[in-house]
C-alpha cells in the first residue's frame, strides 16, 4: 500500500536533519545548511568473450560527502575548519624554527581533529530515525562563497569530506514498521 493512501505512515522528509562535527564548537548542529548523504559506486570488471560483454562486480569505493554550513561570527565556523586542518599537519611555510615546521597532514591526525561527523534524519516531534557516520572522516577540501554587493545572503562555506566507509544505524527504540529493516539490520557497517 502507497504511503501516501494511510495517515500514519510519514515519509522521511528532506529538511529534517541534523548534522555533527564533533570537532568544531557545538558541533556545528545549528549552522548546517545541507548535507549529502553517504553514498556508494560498486566498480566492474568487463570479460569480453566474441560477441557479448560479460561485467563482474568488483570494489565498493563510498563517494565524498559535503555537508554546507552558515558561517557564523561566533564561533567561526572557517576559524574552526582552518583549526582542524593544522590539527591535521598542515603548517605554512613562513617560520621554519617553529615547533613541527616540518610537519605534514596525516589521516591519524586528520581523523583525530575532526573526532566524528555523523548526519541524522529527524521526525516530525525531532526524534532520530535514522544515522549516518563517517568512519575515519578527513577534509579533502573547502568551498567558501564570494563577498558580493549585490547580495544580502548569508556567508557559508561548503566542507567535502573523504572517509572509509559509512555506518547505518537506527537508533534503539525505533521500530521500522511493517516492512521495515529487520532486527539484525539495525545497525550496518558498523565496527
Amino acid at each position: 500500500m502507497p504511503f501516501w493512501s494511510s495517515g500514519q505512515v510519514e515519509p522521511k522528509r528532506q529538511f529534517r536533519f541534523k548534522v555533527t562535527i564533533a570537532g568544531m564548537p557545538d558541533g556545528a548542529e545549528f549552522y548546517a545548511r545541507s548535507a549529502t548523504k553517504p553514498s556508494f559506486t560498486v566498480t566492474t570488471s568487463p570479460h569480453k568473450f566474441l560477441n557479448h560483454t560479460f561485467h563482474y562486480p568488483g570494489k565498493v569505493e563510498w563517494n565524498t560527502v559535503t555537508i554546507s554550513l552558515v558561517d557564523p561570527v561566533a564561533p567561526d565556523a572557517t576559524g574552526n575548519i582552518l583549526t582542524i586542518l593544522k590539527q591535521s599537519g598542515y603548517n605554512v611555510p613562513a617560520n621554519l624554527s617553529e615547533a613541527n615546521a616540518f610537519s605534514t597532514i596525516g589521516k591519524a591526525n586528520s581523523t583525530a581533529a575532526l573526532i566524528r561527523v555523523s548526519i541524522r534524519a529527524l521526525d516530525e516531534n525531532g526524534d532520530e530515525l535514522e544515522e549516518w557516520v563517517l568512519n575515519n572522516p578527513f577534509i579533502v577540501g573547502l568551498q567558501m562563497n564570494e563577498y558580493s554587493y549585490e547580495g544580502e545572503d548569508l556567508s557559508t562555506l561548503d566542507i567535502e569530506f573523504r572517509y572509509d566507509w559509512a555506518s547505518y544505524i537506527i537508533p534503539e527504540g525505533r521500530v521500522p514498521g511493517p516492512g521495515g529493516a529487520a532486527e539484525e539490520n539495525k545497525r550496518l557497517f558498523t565496527l
